[in-house]
């Protein structure tokens, strides 16, 4: 039985993967700064500190291929996104190098760490990496540190994952309950997006089969939708009214930002928003093609968003 160690075992796409890979016959190992209230039954925990090389060489030890979900999303300086995603997928990868028995690291980026795409044009692999964030640019190294590995490597780019239980679309679906929702960038910005089953079936491909090794992907469906459209299928699929839309200028989702993180230091949390994810905003357009996963797996399945809400909200 192979054993997969998955940091970001605990999180919204970790948990899932756990559940599939353990249904398949794996073993699973969450690698996880802290253990969580309700483990998985059947998945073994390691503790670790991803600032520390001799930690995860213990966490890691005798596993046969690595996961890395764990990532930061809510820094406040660029300084917190480095040492969480840069530095600490380097320190998971020479970890990586020194565990023998471990021959494959399955790394999940980022569309960020592409950066934006044009209105008329989904980003591609071909293209020129352009991340406008502080978080793009943290998961890039933290790319360029995967590619140093031993052993074989695959790195996935999903955009927006949605599904049961996802925090983020829990926040979006209580303001489009409250009947108000602001656009993401200009009201005519278009998004890429991906169900959670989707992308696990993705990692669990890039796992079991050598087609993938040593390339980068971006794993989506293969249309785009406007932020409009989104929220119109998101208040179908809630059985809700559509909310009224807002544009902000980006000054004003910046000085949102500000305020998120300003509030949430003074009460010791993390914010929802930030600073970070105004850049974000501020390039309307977030799209990428799965074309070349899609060639390398034969396969163009995916999940319609408007079947993904609803699976998500029965």
């Amino acid at each position: 039985m192979k054993t997969i160690a998955i940091t970001g075992g605990t999180g919204f796409v970790g948990r899932a993967l756990s559940k599939v890979l353990l249904e398949k016959g794996f073993a699973v190992r969450v690698i996880t700064r802290k253990l969580p209230a309700a483990p998985l039954p059947g998945a073994v925990y390691a503790e670790t500190d991803f600032s520390d090389v001799e930690s995860l060489k213990r966490a890691l030890a005798g596993a046969d291929a690595a996961v890395h979900l764990a990532a930061a999303l809510f820094c406040r300086s660029k300084g917190d996104f480095l040492r969480a995603n840069s530095a600490g997928t380097a320190n998971l990868a020479a970890a990586a190098s020194a565990t023998p028995a471990l021959k494959k690291l399955v790394y999940i980026s980022s569309l960020a760490a592409g950066g934006p795409s044009t209105a008329v044009s989904p980003r591609t692999e071909a293209e020129k990496e352009a991340p406008v964030s502080f978080y793009g640019l943290s998961k890039l190294e933290g790319e360029k540190a995967v590619k140093g590995f031993s052993g074989s490597f695959v790195i996935l780019r999903p955009p927006i994952i949605y599904g049961k239980k996802d925090a983020g679309l829990s926040k979006i679906a209580e303001w489009v309950r409250k009947g108000v929702m602001v656009n993401a960038g200009s009201a005519g910005g278009r998004f890429s997006f991906v169900y959670l089953d989707d992308l696990v079936n993705a990692i669990v491909a890039a796992l079991e089969t050598e087609k993938f090794d040593g390339g980068t992907f971006y794993v989506c469906e293969n249309r785009s939708y406007e932020w409009k459209e989104f929220i119109a299928m998101l208040a179908a699929g809630m059985g809700v009214k559509m909310p009224l839309m807002l544009s902000l200028p980006p000054w004003a989702v910046y000085a949102v930002g500000w305020l998120y993180e300003t509030v949430t230091a003074l009460a010791g949390g993390e914010p929802m928003m930030n600073r970070d994810k105004a850049r974000e905003a501020s390039a309307p357009n977030w799209t990428a093609s799965p074309g070349l996963w899609e060639k390398t797996s034969g396969s163009a399945r995916w999940t319609p968003l408007e079947e993904g809400i609803k699976k998500t909200f029965n």
